[in-house]
């Protein structure tokens, strides 16, 4: 049963709780998971004092306002537990075969956590030791209990990284690399053998070697029969919207088309009018040939934060000014499109002849756009600082708005990537 602290603080935090979500990648940086950030509003830091509580209220609000499939997509989720939430029953609520229990690197390990540790082990969870740098006498009598260790590489030189990964390889556990801030440190952490990686790399993508990018066959199909069909343009730029990376695509191909009319594109359905159905048409069918080979190794991870991005930005400015809604999405997928095509961000902005509104949110986070854009990062990190600005700057429900609109993100970009 819901424990009276979770049913009282789920009343008090209805309404002011958002989440964060950060990518967890494995060695081919394919998606495995996210770590859950759970975050609560000005009014609730004002009135929920303890951490535990304000813990159990957001796992509860988590699972009745979002629902743990729509987090998580099909991945694992990673939830921070500090020595409070690790003992109290609201844990019950989870499921232990969808989450990832983090023990706090200042947790105790006095008896009684050792005792919850096995507890929860006998129960299915799996245990994770978080920003691990080393063994000591607080975390050393939880080692051999993780399933997991996080080692946080932050500040760590090259011999002592050394060190920490020999000693992690002599436990029975996953090894993860979290505070990955360079291609350059996802490398050397892959080649000491961590299995899965996480940190900025891949929560802020960075330009890496150039590659192609495959898109679906399915979607391919899908729309030549569309518009054989002669299908409303809507129709059409909404398969578009399913697939960020075809929809840059038709972008880059309807900026090359109108480069003499000097016509500044705005949104997808502007793309397509754009080049005109019969380009599109050859287009795509000299797509489907191109993208017989296999497609890239970790783009998915890119692929679903493309997609959630977007769509967030899209149903937030929805809420707020209707017409930039379109302009929102095509933000939020482009925005991180530097990585998966291997090219600088300016490069990708200039290719797709983008409208000067979208050029600025991209490239200075300026306008209401590059407002969002900044929010929908800072969801996606481990500082809320930009997000509490924006709920003290916004009307009194925009916390609300977040809620639902994170929750309706995810469940599309999970529903069209699973289709792809």
């Amino acid at each position: 049963m819901m424990t009276e602290l979770a049913q009282a603080t789920r009343q008090e935090a209805a309404e002011d709780i958002y989440l964060g979500r950060q990518p967890i990648v494995d060695r081919a940086q394919q998606l495995h998971g996210f770590e859950l950030l759970f975050r609560n509003s000005l009014q609730n830091r004002a009135v929920v004092v303890n951490d535990a509580a304000a813990t159990s209220s957001v796992i509860v609000h988590t699972l009745s306002e979002f629902g743990i499939d729509s987090v998580l997509g099909g991945g694992t989720g990673f939830i921070n537990c500090d020595t409070g939430f690790l003992m109290s029953d609201v844990i019950s609520l989870l499921p232990p075969d969808k989450v990832v229990l983090e023990i706090l690197e200042s947790t105790v390990c006095d008896t009684d956590v050792q005792r919850r540790c096995l507890e929860l082990k006998a129960l299915g969870f799996r245990l994770a030791l978080d920003d691990f740098q080393g063994a000591t006498d607080s975390n050393r009598a939880l080692l051999p209990m993780m399933d997991m260790i996080k080692v946080d590489i932050s500040g760590l030189t090259g011999d002592e990284l050394e060190r920490v990964s020999r000693d992690v390889r002599m436990l029975n556990a996953t090894r993860l690399a979290e505070k990955v801030e360079t291609l350059a440190q996802f490398q050397h952490c892959r080649d000491l053998g961590y299995h899965l990686f996480q940190g900025y790399h891949f929560a802020y993508p960075e330009m890496v070697s150039g590659r192609r990018l495959s898109s679906s066959h399915a979607a391919l199909l899908r729309l030549v029969a569309m518009l054989q069909q002669d299908a409303d343009i809507r129709q059409i730029e909404n398969v578009f919207k399913e697939h960020p990376a075809l929809a840059v695509n038709l972008l880059r191909l309807a900026n090359s088309a109108a480069m003499g009319q000097r016509q500044p594109l705005r949104s997808v359905a502007n793309a397509i009018v754009v080049l005109g159905r019969r380009q599109l048409q050859r287009w795509l069918l000299l797509l489907m040939l191109a993208s017989a080979d296999a497609g890239q190794s970790g783009a998915s991870a890119l692929l679903h934060l493309a997609a959630t991005r977007g769509k967030l930005m899209e149903l937030l400015m929805q809420a707020e000014q209707p017409a930039l809604a379109d302009s929102a999405f095509v933000t939020g997928i482009v925005s991180v499109m530097d990585v998966l095509l291997g090219q600088p961000l300016r490069q990708v902005v200039d290719s797709l002849g983008l409208a000067d509104d979208i050029r600025a949110a991209l490239l200075e986070r300026s306008g209401p756009i590059g407002q969002l854009l900044r929010l929908a990062q800072a969801l996606e990190s481990d500082d809320d600082s930009i997000v509490r600005d924006y709920i003290s700057a916004n009307a009194s429900r925009a916390a609300l708005t977040i809620n639902h609109s994170q929750g309706q993100a995810l469940l599309w970009a999970n529903k069209v990537l699973q289709a792809a």
